[in-house]
């Protein structure tokens, strides 16, 4: 079992399977998900419940409180004595008001992947107002104490998470808070809006709009969403039809009227394979060659299925799932969506994609042609409200809304 010096502390690395059916399904987070399921590494490290490494015993530290999860497979706590980040020269510090829940938060408990010490803290998207920027994250990003802002944190490390006082954000893949949404609105679209972009712009080759200048609805091409009333889904149809598509949308039967009210065509999945594909083909008429998967099929039956019977020659699947390794099929070409490492110094290519997708989120947001979905609100606040707003969202009791949870005022 190796060990690593850390400090004056002794980080611990040991191996353990993890089972496959064990796990929640998440797409999107895993990064070679496959090869990580036989061997994965758990951080076991004892420095006391606030798990940081790298502390100085010289140093003081300011604390504050969070939610976490002591170690592999534990339940969430609410503890008070996290140590306050300090942001890097490229990062900002942000008081989270508004923490979104979502399926990755579960994932990380639950096998360890993706987590780069224990505890781990409860969180990945959020929205809240910076308090400290450093002099990269003012001088070329524009951030400065008290803007507000949103995005996907830096999953599993310490001091990114959102359910605590303050967190960490990578300068270069913050979103700055567009005026026409609330903040709350602004904490549910950080994690979906960069999935959708990602899954559209990267995925099926379309090329990034100008949010000042949107191009006309195509006279008769389509893209096909597959979870069109997901969070992902939803800014993935507005997305498409911001650079002039038509969509067609799949749904449950009550969902409809959410994916119909967003423009798009929505059909069926709990209909038989055959209806689902006929209904397609008469919106669409076959002029279709985009599929973008925003609920992480198992299996791209549908998909495939589509793709044998539309007229175009150059076709891309996308997909949020992107841990079964789905090949290429149907003479198309698939992409899975990885946002697993967004804001780690290795990520460069990842983080480039979302830095170049921020102008158009915001751009898009301001035109009103990027709207937030529906959401709920857990009623409790406070940190012990987001281990209810945990549950609630683990529980899928939420449906397709997303779940969301105030955890301190703006101001204080």
């Amino acid at each position: 079992m190796p060990e690593r010096q850390t400090g004056h502390h002794t980080l611990t690395i040991a191996a353990s399977p993890v089972a496959r059916d064990e796990l929640p399904r998440v797409g999107v987070w895993s990064v070679h998900i496959v090869e990580a399921m036989s061997h994965q590494l758990v951080a076991g490290i004892d420095v006391g419940r606030r798990g940081f490494a790298n502390l100085n015993p010289s140093k003081q530290y300011s604390i504050m409180k969070g939610v976490v999860f002591p170690a592999v497979g534990a339940e969430p706590r609410v503890v008070d004595d996290l140590e306050r980040p300090t942001p890097g020269t490229d990062q900002v510090l942000v008081k989270s008001i508004w923490t979104a829940i979502n399926p990755v938060d579960t994932f990380m408990s639950a096998s360890g992947l993706l987590v780069e010490a224990w505890p781990l803290g409860l969180g990945v998207d959020a929205a809240g107002r910076v308090v400290e920027a450093g002099s990269e994250a003012s001088s070329k990003y524009g951030f400065n104490p008290g803007d507000e802002v949103f995005g996907c944190t830096r999953l599993g490390s310490p001091g990114y998470s959102t359910c605590q006082e303050f967190f960490l954000m990578d300068a270069r893949v913050t979103i700055p808070r567009p005026i026409n949404i609330s903040l709350v609105e602004a904490a549910t679209l950080g994690v979906a809006s960069e999935t959708a972009c990602l899954g559209l712009f990267d995925g099926l080759h379309i090329p990034l709009p100008d949010p000042t200048n949107l191009p006309a609805i195509k006279d008769d091409e389509w893209v096909v969403v597959l979870g069109g009333a997901s969070s992902v889904g939803r800014c993935a149809i507005q997305l498409a039809m911001a650079c002039g598509y038509h969509v067609v949308a799949s749904c449950s039967k009550n969902s409809a009227g959410i994916v119909r009210g967003l423009g798009a065509a929505p059909f069926d999945y709990k209909t038989s394979l055959e209806e689902q594909l006929k209904i397609v083909m008469d919106f669409t008429s076959g002029n279709f060659t985009k599929i973008f998967d925003a609920v992480a099929a198992e299996k791209p039956t549908l998909a495939e299925e589509l793709f044998k019977a539309c007229k175009g020659s150059e076709k891309f699947f996308s997909t949020t799932n992107d841990w079964s390794g789905i090949k290429d099929f149907a003479g198309g070409k698939t992409y899975a969506v990885q946002l697993g490492h967004v804001g780690r110094p290795e990520a460069e290519q990842l983080n480039a994609k979302i830095e170049q997708y921020i102008p158009v989120i915001v751009g898009l947001i301001k035109a009103g042609r990027l709207q937030p979905g529906d959401f709920e609100v857990v009623g409790e606040e406070g940190f012990e409200g987001a281990i209810k707003a945990y549950n609630l969202q683990r529980s899928g009791a939420a449906g397709a809304r997303k779940v969301v949870i105030h955890l301190q005022e703006t101001e204080g």
